[in-house]
């Protein structure tokens, strides 16, 4: 049975001699086909005379005065021809991927980060309406060949070796909560009195419940409990506005809550020291021709979430 699959090697070494004989076919000698293919006239002739060796037919009639095809030659360069259009479409393809991209974007991206990447993706779908985007939220990094990932969002101080990597903002995080709560439950005056309260933790903030925090003067570490453990900081900073406790939310996250007085910031002069805190990156895989939507996109991203920095 013939196989369906990729062009036996002998096959795929033609090519060049099947298009050198249509460039020949139609202009009639292998002077003025040498002049369009950039080759020598003996060049061109050996490649014709190649093709002839390897499909065991004589293709041209040739004497000293002219060059005239014959029957099998006329049919040989129908499908000779028909793959010179073929490999014209390639290209003509290329140039509308790059007036307008097209095709799908896989974003991996840090809990952290899901909810404001899905805040400013919508609007590159509305410029870009021939792509589209699927978003991964991913915290235990990811395999860009494995993961088939085009373009991650992640938070780290060392970005991974061999990669493009573009600085975004610095991810800090607040302690936080509702004037309500404060009033009801007491306003704690130093992190060691959150073991007394409930707290709100969203992902890694979670793992032994333990919360660490430094000052100019000490550290501290405190083992905290809470009536309310999701997967998205955005469900979280939704339970603390209602009232339900404290929690420690991404900078970006809080500064409309702070500034409508919904949330008020704890500990002054106190940091939090997490695995999810510092700097983030849009990273992607390096290349000669990395396609005209993975560029938009990360320019895109780049430009949006740098105005996140506070």
């Amino acid at each position: 049975m013939e196989s369906k699959g990729y062009l036996p090697k002998e096959h795929v070494e033609m090519l060049p001699c099947m298009a050198a004989f249509a460039v020949v076919f139609e202009t009639g000698s292998f002077v003025d086909a040498s002049a369009r293919l950039g080759l020598t006239a003996s060049a061109v002739s050996k490649q014709v005379s190649k093709l002839e060796d390897a499909l065991s037919l004589r293709l041209l009639e040739r004497t000293t005065r002219q060059l005239k095809v014959n029957a099998e030659g006329a049919e040989i360069y129908g499908h000779c021809k028909e793959l010179l259009e073929r490999s014209a479409s390639v290209f003509r393809l290329t140039e509308r991927f790059l007036e307008k991209p097209q095709g799908l974007i896989r974003i991996a991206v840090n809990r952290s980060l899901y909810g404001v990447c899905s805040q400013v993706i919508p609007g590159f779908l509305q410029q870009y309406a021939g792509v589209n985007v699927k978003l991964v939220a991913c915290d235990g990094g990811f395999d860009f060949i494995a993961d088939c990932i085009d373009i991650g969002v992640v938070v780290t101080d060392n970005p991974p070796l061999g990669v493009i990597a573009s600085k975004l903002f610095k991810m800090n995080f607040e302690v936080c909560a509702s004037i309500n709560y404060l009033n009801k439950e007491g306003w704690p005056l130093h992190p060691s009195e959150l073991s007394s309260h409930s707290c709100l933790s969203f992902s890694d903030l979670a793992k032994n419940y333990r919360w660490k925090f430094s000052s100019i003067q000490e550290e501290c570490e405190v083992k905290v409990t809470g009536r309310y453990l999701s997967d998205s900081p955005e469900a979280v900073l939704e339970a603390a506005i209602s009232g339900l406790g404290i929690s420690c939310l991404p900078t970006h996250l809080v500064v409309s809550p702070f500034a409508e007085k919904q949330l008020v910031p704890l500990f002054p002069g106190w940091e939090y020291q997490g695995s999810l805190q510092g700097m983030t990156w849009v990273v992607y895989q390096p290349g000669r021709h990395i396609s005209q939507r993975i560029k938009l996109m990360v320019a895109h991203l780049t430009k949006e979430l740098r105005a996140l920095e506070t």
